[in-house]
């Protein structure tokens, strides 16, 4: 997968990424104790991704997702970028949200390994009724992109580019092909200055879930 076509696909249906890194049907009779319930808001929906998280940190094991309605938490980008090069997404309240999510669940093991893929992320705990017991969320450190004041939906790389050239000093920084943007914003030095641009223009938003 390449950060220009993120947001990646993520399964329609619930599924139990395998301990092999397979994808099989969730069991009915499936012992979720003493696992934590994750709500993914980005590529941590995507059981390819989060399979070559594990493997690399040699935490692997079955997972289950599990798409699960969740109320009073939405997603909009994150004020940064991700070293990928693209600007990823991040959970935030709003009571008067009601989407379907990916959840899983995961062991501590597992849980620690994807703590350290998570650099610009705290796991924060979601607010108690928003549908799943214990459940938690990956949110940005960086707060949400609010370009025009709003935070900016889930949307693709070339409309999130579109929108940040508005500022001259972005669409200078950013002034090529999208995939050639992206593979400029892997350089962390100008991901820290897009990041820094965000902050100085007002467009970082706090997420409500900074606890």
């Amino acid at each position: 997968m390449h950060g220009v076509d993120y947001p990646f696909a993520v399964p329609a249906r619930a599924g139990l990424l395998t301990a092999d890194g397979g994808w099989s049907r969730l069991p009915e009779d499936l012992d979720l104790s003493g696992r934590t319930a994750v709500v993914a808001v980005g590529s941590n929906a995507v059981p390819a991704v989060v399979a070559a998280k594990l493997a690399a940190a040699c935490a692997g094991g079955w997972v289950p997702f599990q798409p699960n309605e969740i109320r009073g938490v939405a997603v909009a980008h994150s004020a940064h970028v991700s070293p990928g090069g693209y600007v990823p997404t991040t959970a935030l309240a709003d009571v008067h949200s009601v989407l379907t999510l990916v959840v899983s669940w995961f062991d501590d093991a597992q849980l620690t390994a994807l703590d350290d893929t998570e650099p610009n992320y705290r796991r924060s705990a979601l607010p108690a009724g928003c549908g799943v017991l214990g459940a938690m969320s990956y949110v940005s450190r960086w707060g949400v992109l609010a370009p025009g004041g709003a935070p900016l939906a889930p949307t693709s790389q070339t409309d999130v580019f579109r929108r940040l050239r508005v500022d001259p000093l972005l669409a200078e920084w950013l002034a090529a092909d999208d995939a050639t943007v992206v593979e400029a914003l892997r350089e962390p030095g100008l991901a820290l200055r897009v990041r820094e641009r965000f902050a100085a223009l007002g467009w970082s938003r706090p997420t409500g879930l900074e606890t």
